[in-house]
Protein backbone atom coordinates (compact mmCIF):
# COMPACT_ATOMS: atom_id res chain seq x y z
CA UNK A 1 0.00 0.00 0.00
CA UNK A 2 2.83 2.69 1.14
CA UNK A 3 4.47 1.61 -3.06
CA UNK A 4 1.06 2.48 -4.39
CA UNK A 5 0.35 5.56 -2.14
CA UNK A 6 4.37 6.79 -3.35
CA UNK A 7 3.73 6.14 -7.12
CA UNK A 8 -0.03 7.89 -6.93
CA UNK A 9 1.58 11.20 -4.98
CA UNK A 10 4.22 11.20 -7.67
CA UNK A 11 1.98 11.17 -10.30
CA UNK A 12 -0.49 13.49 -9.26
CA UNK A 13 2.28 15.52 -8.32
CA UNK A 14 3.77 15.14 -11.97
CA UNK A 15 -0.22 16.67 -12.45
CA UNK A 16 0.01 19.28 -10.86
CA UNK A 17 3.38 20.71 -12.58
CA UNK A 18 1.95 20.20 -16.00
CA UNK A 19 -1.62 21.50 -14.92
CA UNK A 20 0.32 24.62 -13.57
CA UNK A 21 2.71 24.97 -16.03
CA UNK A 22 0.45 24.86 -19.06
CA UNK A 23 -2.70 26.73 -17.58
CA UNK A 24 -0.32 29.81 -16.65
CA UNK A 25 0.63 29.83 -20.08
CA UNK A 26 -2.59 29.81 -21.80
CA UNK A 27 -3.43 32.49 -19.35
CA UNK A 28 -0.59 34.66 -20.59
CA UNK A 29 -1.42 33.81 -24.15
CA UNK A 30 -5.08 34.97 -23.48
CA UNK A 31 -3.92 38.06 -21.43
CA UNK A 32 -1.36 39.42 -23.31
CA UNK A 33 -0.68 37.85 -26.80
CA UNK A 34 -4.76 37.61 -27.68
CA UNK A 35 -5.94 40.52 -25.64
CA UNK A 36 -9.48 39.95 -26.76
CA UNK A 37 -12.41 39.10 -25.01
CA UNK A 38 -14.35 37.15 -27.19
CA UNK A 39 -17.08 34.50 -25.63
CA UNK A 40 -14.58 31.63 -26.07
CA UNK A 41 -11.65 33.47 -24.55
CA UNK A 42 -13.20 34.57 -21.50
CA UNK A 43 -14.61 30.92 -21.16
CA UNK A 44 -11.17 29.44 -22.10
CA UNK A 45 -9.33 31.68 -19.80
CA UNK A 46 -11.93 31.18 -16.82
CA UNK A 47 -11.06 27.13 -17.09
CA UNK A 48 -7.62 27.55 -17.02
CA UNK A 49 -7.38 30.07 -13.61
CA UNK A 50 -9.98 27.10 -12.65
CA UNK A 51 -8.23 24.32 -12.99
CA UNK A 52 -4.76 26.01 -11.44
CA UNK A 53 -6.69 26.88 -8.36
CA UNK A 54 -8.13 23.19 -8.35
CA UNK A 55 -4.53 21.42 -8.87
CA UNK A 56 -2.70 24.06 -6.59
CA UNK A 57 -5.54 23.91 -3.45
CA UNK A 58 -7.22 20.31 -4.17
CA UNK A 59 -4.25 17.98 -5.62
CA UNK A 60 -2.18 19.38 -3.05
CA UNK A 61 -4.66 18.85 -0.20
CA UNK A 62 -4.80 14.69 -1.64
CA UNK A 63 -1.57 14.16 -1.23
CA UNK A 64 -1.19 15.96 2.30
CA UNK A 65 -4.13 13.65 3.32
CA UNK A 66 -2.29 10.59 1.96
CA UNK A 67 0.75 11.32 3.85
CA UNK A 68 -1.40 11.86 7.47
CA UNK A 69 -0.43 15.24 7.50
CA UNK A 70 -4.28 15.57 7.82
CA UNK A 71 -6.54 13.22 8.69
CA UNK A 72 -8.59 11.21 6.38
CA UNK A 73 -11.88 10.25 8.69
CA UNK A 74 -14.45 13.38 8.92
CA UNK A 75 -11.18 15.99 7.65
CA UNK A 76 -12.52 19.08 6.45
CA UNK A 77 -9.76 19.13 4.63
CA UNK A 78 -10.20 16.10 3.16
CA UNK A 79 -14.20 16.82 2.34
CA UNK A 80 -12.90 20.47 1.24
CA UNK A 81 -10.78 18.52 -1.59
CA UNK A 82 -12.93 16.69 -2.72
CA UNK A 83 -15.86 19.52 -2.70
CA UNK A 84 -13.18 21.37 -4.56
CA UNK A 85 -12.95 18.62 -7.42
CA UNK A 86 -16.46 18.41 -7.87
CA UNK A 87 -17.12 22.25 -8.09
CA UNK A 88 -14.17 23.20 -10.22
CA UNK A 89 -14.83 19.89 -12.43
CA UNK A 90 -18.50 20.02 -13.04
CA UNK A 91 -18.28 23.94 -13.75
CA UNK A 92 -15.51 23.44 -16.10
CA UNK A 93 -17.57 20.55 -17.67
CA UNK A 94 -20.18 22.81 -18.33
CA UNK A 95 -18.01 26.09 -19.93
CA UNK A 96 -16.93 23.29 -22.17
CA UNK A 97 -20.44 22.46 -23.60
CA UNK A 98 -21.21 26.20 -23.71
CA UNK A 99 -18.39 26.98 -25.48
CA UNK A 100 -19.23 24.15 -27.93
CA UNK A 101 -22.66 25.50 -27.88
CA UNK A 102 -21.58 28.77 -28.44
CA UNK A 103 -19.60 27.38 -31.52
CA UNK A 104 -23.01 26.00 -32.91
CA UNK A 105 -24.65 29.31 -32.93
CA UNK A 106 -21.96 31.01 -34.00
CA UNK A 107 -21.65 29.61 -37.38
CA UNK A 108 -25.83 28.83 -37.79
CA UNK A 109 -27.38 31.93 -36.29
CA UNK A 110 -23.81 34.54 -37.00
CA UNK A 111 -26.29 37.78 -36.59
CA UNK A 112 -28.00 36.34 -33.16
CA UNK A 113 -24.55 35.20 -31.97
CA UNK A 114 -23.40 38.57 -32.48
CA UNK A 115 -26.09 40.61 -31.03
CA UNK A 116 -26.85 38.68 -28.06
CA UNK A 117 -23.88 35.97 -27.14
CA UNK A 118 -21.14 38.72 -27.30
CA UNK A 119 -22.36 40.99 -24.37
CA UNK A 120 -20.43 41.41 -21.49
CA UNK A 121 -24.06 40.89 -19.60
CA UNK A 122 -24.39 37.67 -21.08
CA UNK A 123 -20.38 36.34 -21.07
CA UNK A 124 -21.24 36.86 -16.96
CA UNK A 125 -24.32 35.39 -16.68
CA UNK A 126 -23.25 32.25 -18.26
CA UNK A 127 -20.50 32.01 -16.39
CA UNK A 128 -22.16 32.56 -13.23
CA UNK A 129 -24.99 29.99 -13.71
CA UNK A 130 -21.59 27.61 -14.88
CA UNK A 131 -20.52 28.60 -11.46
CA UNK A 132 -23.83 28.22 -9.53
CA UNK A 133 -24.16 24.60 -11.29
CA UNK A 134 -20.58 23.26 -10.13
CA UNK A 135 -21.60 24.65 -6.47
CA UNK A 136 -24.33 23.37 -6.32
CA UNK A 137 -23.77 19.66 -6.61
CA UNK A 138 -20.65 19.06 -3.96
CA UNK A 139 -23.11 21.46 -1.94
CA UNK A 140 -26.13 19.22 -2.22
CA UNK A 141 -24.56 16.50 0.34
CA UNK A 142 -23.38 18.83 2.67
CA UNK A 143 -27.56 19.40 3.72
CA UNK A 144 -28.31 15.88 3.52
CA UNK A 145 -29.44 14.40 0.33
CA UNK A 146 -26.27 11.77 0.48
CA UNK A 147 -22.98 12.51 2.65
CA UNK A 148 -19.40 12.74 1.72
CA UNK A 149 -17.59 9.27 2.37
CA UNK A 150 -13.72 7.78 1.99
CA UNK A 151 -14.12 6.76 -1.56
CA UNK A 152 -13.91 2.97 -2.90
CA UNK A 153 -10.29 2.68 -2.76
CA UNK A 154 -9.66 4.74 1.03
CA UNK A 155 -7.56 7.46 -0.49
CA UNK A 156 -9.65 10.11 -0.48
CA UNK A 157 -12.80 11.87 0.23
CA UNK A 158 -15.98 11.23 -2.55
CA UNK A 159 -19.59 10.72 -2.58
CA UNK A 160 -21.23 7.56 -1.05
CA UNK A 161 -20.77 4.74 -3.57
CA UNK A 162 -20.93 2.64 -1.03
CA UNK A 163 -24.66 4.08 -0.34
CA UNK A 164 -24.03 3.73 3.57
CA UNK A 165 -26.56 6.85 3.54
CA UNK A 166 -30.71 6.94 2.85
CA UNK A 167 -31.32 8.81 -0.58
CA UNK A 168 -27.69 8.74 -2.05
CA UNK A 169 -28.85 6.22 -4.65
CA UNK A 170 -31.14 9.06 -5.84
CA UNK A 171 -28.60 11.41 -5.43
CA UNK A 172 -26.00 9.30 -7.58
CA UNK A 173 -28.29 8.82 -9.99
CA UNK A 174 -29.14 12.45 -10.85
CA UNK A 175 -25.37 13.36 -9.88
CA UNK A 176 -24.43 10.77 -13.04
CA UNK A 177 -27.51 11.87 -15.14
CA UNK A 178 -26.59 15.99 -15.19
CA UNK A 179 -23.11 16.26 -14.72
CA UNK A 180 -21.91 12.95 -16.76
CA UNK A 181 -24.38 11.66 -19.60
CA UNK A 182 -25.76 15.37 -20.26
CA UNK A 183 -22.79 16.63 -20.93
CA UNK A 184 -21.91 14.05 -23.36
CA UNK A 185 -24.98 14.33 -25.30
CA UNK A 186 -24.67 17.97 -25.35
CA UNK A 187 -21.40 17.89 -26.91
CA UNK A 188 -22.25 14.77 -29.28
CA UNK A 189 -24.62 17.35 -30.07
CA UNK A 190 -22.25 20.31 -31.04
CA UNK A 191 -20.58 18.06 -33.04
CA UNK A 192 -22.66 16.74 -35.30
CA UNK A 193 -24.71 20.45 -35.47
CA UNK A 194 -20.93 21.85 -36.47
CA UNK A 195 -20.46 18.90 -39.18
CA UNK A 196 -23.46 19.23 -40.83
CA UNK A 197 -23.18 22.96 -41.43
CA UNK A 198 -19.68 22.63 -42.01
CA UNK A 199 -20.61 19.49 -44.75
CA UNK A 200 -23.76 21.89 -46.21
CA UNK A 201 -21.50 24.81 -46.52
CA UNK A 202 -19.02 22.41 -48.69
CA UNK A 203 -20.60 24.21 -51.69
CA UNK A 204 -20.62 27.48 -54.17
CA UNK A 205 -22.14 29.19 -51.32
CA UNK A 206 -18.56 28.31 -49.48
CA UNK A 207 -16.90 30.54 -51.67
CA UNK A 208 -19.29 33.62 -50.85
CA UNK A 209 -18.32 32.92 -47.15
CA UNK A 210 -14.52 33.65 -47.48
CA UNK A 211 -11.45 31.27 -46.96
CA UNK A 212 -11.28 32.17 -43.06
CA UNK A 213 -14.71 31.86 -42.76
CA UNK A 214 -14.23 28.25 -43.77
CA UNK A 215 -10.84 27.76 -41.58
CA UNK A 216 -12.78 29.01 -38.38
CA UNK A 217 -15.46 26.67 -38.54
CA UNK A 218 -13.01 23.55 -39.34
CA UNK A 219 -11.15 24.96 -36.23
CA UNK A 220 -14.30 24.81 -34.48
CA UNK A 221 -15.23 21.47 -35.96
CA UNK A 222 -11.92 19.97 -34.71
CA UNK A 223 -12.52 21.81 -31.24
CA UNK A 224 -16.33 20.47 -30.65
CA UNK A 225 -15.06 16.49 -31.59
CA UNK A 226 -11.79 16.65 -29.13
CA UNK A 227 -13.44 18.35 -26.72
CA UNK A 228 -16.61 15.34 -26.44
CA UNK A 229 -13.38 12.68 -27.23
CA UNK A 230 -11.29 13.58 -24.25
CA UNK A 231 -14.28 14.34 -21.72
CA UNK A 232 -15.45 10.74 -22.87
CA UNK A 233 -12.06 9.03 -22.35
CA UNK A 234 -11.44 10.99 -19.20
CA UNK A 235 -14.57 10.48 -16.74
CA UNK A 236 -15.62 6.99 -17.93
CA UNK A 237 -13.22 5.24 -16.36
CA UNK A 238 -14.08 6.78 -12.74
CA UNK A 239 -17.62 6.63 -13.94
CA UNK A 240 -17.84 3.09 -14.70
CA UNK A 241 -15.90 1.66 -11.58
CA UNK A 242 -18.00 4.16 -9.21
CA UNK A 243 -21.15 2.71 -10.87
CA UNK A 244 -20.57 -0.86 -10.64
CA UNK A 245 -19.82 -0.38 -7.01
CA UNK A 246 -23.50 0.75 -6.62
CA UNK A 247 -24.80 -2.63 -8.14
CA UNK A 248 -22.53 -4.68 -5.60
CA UNK A 249 -19.76 -5.37 -8.41
CA UNK A 250 -17.00 -5.17 -6.53
CA UNK A 251 -13.03 -4.39 -8.06
CA UNK A 252 -9.57 -4.38 -6.96
CA UNK A 253 -8.86 -0.90 -5.09
CA UNK A 254 -5.89 -0.54 -7.51
CA UNK A 255 -8.21 -0.16 -10.12
CA UNK A 256 -10.34 2.54 -8.58
CA UNK A 257 -7.35 4.48 -7.55
CA UNK A 258 -5.74 4.16 -11.10
CA UNK A 259 -9.58 5.40 -12.51
CA UNK A 260 -9.54 8.08 -9.79
CA UNK A 261 -5.71 9.51 -11.03
CA UNK A 262 -6.96 8.90 -14.99
CA UNK A 263 -9.61 11.76 -14.34
CA UNK A 264 -6.96 14.10 -12.31
CA UNK A 265 -5.88 14.61 -16.33
CA UNK A 266 -9.08 16.57 -17.01
CA UNK A 267 -6.30 19.49 -15.07
CA UNK A 268 -4.44 19.22 -18.13
CA UNK A 269 -7.16 18.83 -21.28
CA UNK A 270 -8.31 22.28 -21.83
CA UNK A 271 -4.80 23.48 -21.92
CA UNK A 272 -3.43 20.70 -24.15
CA UNK A 273 -6.28 20.80 -26.42
CA UNK A 274 -6.09 24.43 -27.12
CA UNK A 275 -2.55 24.90 -27.44
CA UNK A 276 -2.19 21.32 -29.72
CA UNK A 277 -5.50 21.42 -31.58
CA UNK A 278 -5.97 24.83 -31.71
CA UNK A 279 -3.69 26.49 -34.64
CA UNK A 280 -4.64 30.27 -33.71
CA UNK A 281 -3.11 29.36 -30.01
CA UNK A 282 -0.12 27.89 -31.34
CA UNK A 283 0.48 30.73 -33.82
CA UNK A 284 1.11 32.57 -30.06
CA UNK A 285 3.02 29.84 -29.12
CA UNK A 286 5.68 30.43 -31.69
CA UNK A 287 5.80 33.85 -30.69
CA UNK A 288 6.99 33.30 -27.17
CA UNK A 289 11.19 33.33 -27.38
CA UNK A 290 11.73 30.63 -25.32
CA UNK A 291 9.53 28.78 -28.10
CA UNK A 292 11.19 30.13 -30.84
CA UNK A 293 14.67 29.27 -29.35
CA UNK A 294 13.41 25.57 -29.01
CA UNK A 295 11.66 25.68 -32.68
CA UNK A 296 15.19 27.02 -33.83
CA UNK A 297 17.28 24.41 -31.78
CA UNK A 298 15.26 21.53 -33.02
CA UNK A 299 15.43 23.07 -36.72
CA UNK A 300 19.80 23.31 -36.33
CA UNK A 301 19.52 19.57 -34.68
CA UNK A 302 17.06 18.35 -37.79
CA UNK A 303 19.59 19.78 -40.26
CA UNK A 304 22.36 18.00 -38.47
CA UNK A 305 21.42 14.86 -38.36
CA UNK A 306 20.50 15.24 -42.34
CA UNK A 307 24.05 16.31 -42.87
Amino acid sequence: MDVLISAYSACVLAIIILSTLLNALLIYIIIYKIKVTKLPHVFILSISISDVIHTLIGYTAEVWVLHEVYSLKKSFICIGASFLMVFITVSNILQTVIISIMKVIAIRWPFFYIIYCKTIKMKILLLFFCYFYGFLWPFIPLFGWSKYELDLDKMRCSFDWKLIHSGSLSYLIVLLSFCYILPIVALVFAYIAIKKTVSDRCTVKRAQLGKNRGIQEMVYLKLALWSAILYFIIWTPYAGASLLSVFKIKSPNVIYTLCALFSKLSAVSNALMNCYFNKYFRNHLKKIKLFQYFIKWNRRSNDKVLL
